[in-house]
């Protein structure tokens, strides 16, 4: 990265935060091992990733801010996915220990692809997924399938039809989630559980946003081809309009099934940033 670039984050930085120091040479090193390998042409968010710096520099007030400035997004996102007092506070601690205090504090390794609120937002929802799995609970009150139907506003005899189908209905949709590959399942669980958007999944991965709206639509088609052929095997035969008026209400099941006993195996290194 040029150094005019580089002033020009700095410069940013020091508008934006004004109460955070961070020496210009520091600043400087920083973006020298942070962009060895960036494209020119990529846009960055240099006020943030200026905080970033003071931050991994162990800056007192850079540390104070970053939670100020990202606490709510931090904790809205472990809400969805948990939403107990204490599961919440305590995977918020889990959280600043990762991205701020660890010996690999993940702070560094910013790059400023996106805004520092949805990196912060998709490092949280991983972080209580994967809280949730270690603590072997499930990450969504556990509601009946018949109740999430109902709570869905539809018709008496469309509610009857689904009560009707809802045993056969959840043993195929947990064959379809298992048979999810894991960059699928991982993907599907950051939209329908975490709530991220496709730029968001595309920056924690590192590609396009085509390419993650490829990947999402692909683990969405998935899920409904092994969910028909599962519910054809229990002998439950459908119209294409009653599959599809089925599968309206398969929503809260899928975030059910998505967020519970399947092993969230992470996006990777890359994913990280």
């Amino acid at each position: 990265m040029e150094a005019e670039s580089v002033r020009k984050m700095y410069l940013d930085g020091v508008r934006r935060w004004p109460s955070v120091h961070v020496d210009e040479s520091s600043f400087e090193a920083h973006c020298r091992v942070l962009f060895a390998d960036a494209s020119e042409q990529e846009s960055r968010e240099g006020a943030d990733v200026y905080l970033c710096c003071a931050c991994a520099n162990r800056d007192p007030e850079a540390l104070r801010t970053f939670e100020r400035e990202t606490l709510e997004v931090a904790r809205s996102a472990i809400e969805k996915v948990r939403r107990e007092t204490d599961f919440v506070d305590e995977t918020l601690q889990e959280l600043w220990q990762k991205l701020l205090f660890g010996t690999n504090a993940r702070v560094a390794g910013y790059a400023g692809r996106g805004p520092l609120k949805a990196w912060v937002r998709v490092a949280a929802t991983r972080t209580a997924l994967d809280r949730c799995r270690s603590l072997r609970i499930s990450a969504i009150r556990q509601t009946e399938l018949s109740e999430g139907f109902a709570a869905s506003g539809y018709n008496p005899e469309q509610f009857v039809s689904k009560q009707r189908y809802a045993e056969a209905f959840q043993s195929a949709m947990e064959e379809a989630v298992a048979a999810l590959t894991p960059r699928d399942r991982n993907v599907l669980r950051m939209h329908v559980c975490g709530h991220c958007s496709i730029d968001e999944i595309g920056r924690a991965y590192n590609v396009h946003r085509a390419t993650a709206a490829r990947w999402l639509e692909h683990g969405r088609t998935s899920i409904y081809d092994t969910l028909r052929s599962g519910l054809f095997r229990r002998d439950v035969k459908l119209t294409d309009s009653e599959f599809k008026s089925l599968a309206l209400g398969m929503g809260r099941e899928l975030e059910l099934r998505l967020s519970g006993s399947h092993a969230w195996s992470g996006a990777g290194s890359r994913a990280e940033r």
